[in-house]
């Protein structure tokens, strides 16, 4: 079993993709005192442990990556306070105590594991990435944020980077460039609540972000940008431009300030 303290040789970092986590820069071979630095980059901050929690409940592959990194490093994961600790330790917490129960159970507790989703295809319309999907996704009735949620900053600005890698690659590119685009529509549209409940505004603010925070994590799987483009032209269909008016109306009369209509 591996050492968190351990020096010789570096580890990839499960979370590379989120927080600027420098292992995951071009070229770079992992990261030494890995658990260290899990708890000093990743888990540091309320805002990137809920970030982090809210990727690990909706990606099947990073959730895996994690029980694997902690099986390796003998530590597990309190999906309450996204706390890691040593597998003979609890987790404190005011209401009783959190333990590892054994590796059949998993290293991550608190936390269910997220199903495969397998999205469906149509071998007779293959996914394309070019100006007549950008068209058709412009054209759809989508409203989006205004600015970017605070909790949602730092993962969107890694799903950002990593589109302009793609690009910085590929100038010539079309579907490079048209997913570049097409990034923040699929990934930042406005919640709509369903009910009184989801409407209150403590309730709105974190389904939002939770929203969006599932968009971004579908975004980074290898058919995410395809799930989500088919969820917009899906739901495109033709909209009344009163019943729309009344919509974005709504929104304003509920305080939301930070909602931009496309």
């Amino acid at each position: 079993m591996a050492s968190s303290s351990s020096s010789d040789g570096a580890w990839p970092c499960p979370f590379r993709n989120f927080h600027c986590c420098p292992d995951g820069e071009v070229g770079n071979k992992g990261t030494p005192r890995l658990i260290s630095h899990i708890k000093r980059l990743h888990l540091s901050l309320a805002e990137r442990r809920d970030m982090l929690r809210e990727a690990l409940s909706t990606d099947h592959g990073l959730y895996m990556a994690i029980e694997e990194t902690l099986e390796v490093f003998g530590q597990w994961m309190c999906g309450k306070c996204m706390k890691l600790h040593a597998i003979s330790r609890a987790c404190h917490h005011p209401d009783g105590l959190v333990r590892f129960i054994d590796s059949d159970s998993g290293h991550i507790i608190g936390i269910v594991k997220p199903s495969i989703i397998v999205p469906k295809t149509n071998d007779h319309e293959p996914f394309v990435l070019d100006v007549v999907l950008l068209d058709r996704v412009f054209k759809a009735p989508i409203v989006t944020v205004k600015s970017i949620p605070h909790g949602c900053r730092m993962a969107f600005s890694q799903a950002l980077k990593t589109t302009l890698y793609e690009v910085v690659a590929q100038p010539g590119s079309i579907g490079a460039w048209v997913k570049l685009l097409l990034l923040p529509r699929c990934t930042l549209q406005v919640f709509k609540p369903t009910n009184r409940q989801e409407s209150r505004s403590g309730n709105r603010k974190a389904l939002q972000n939770r929203s969006i925070l599932s968009s971004l994590a579908t975004w980074g799987k290898e058919d995410g940008v395809a799930i989500l483009v088919k969820n917009i032209l899906d739901g495109s269909g033709p909209v009344p431009l009163n019943q729309g008016s009344v919509d974005i109306q709504k929104e304003k009369n509920a305080g939301n300030t930070n909602i931009k209509a496309f």
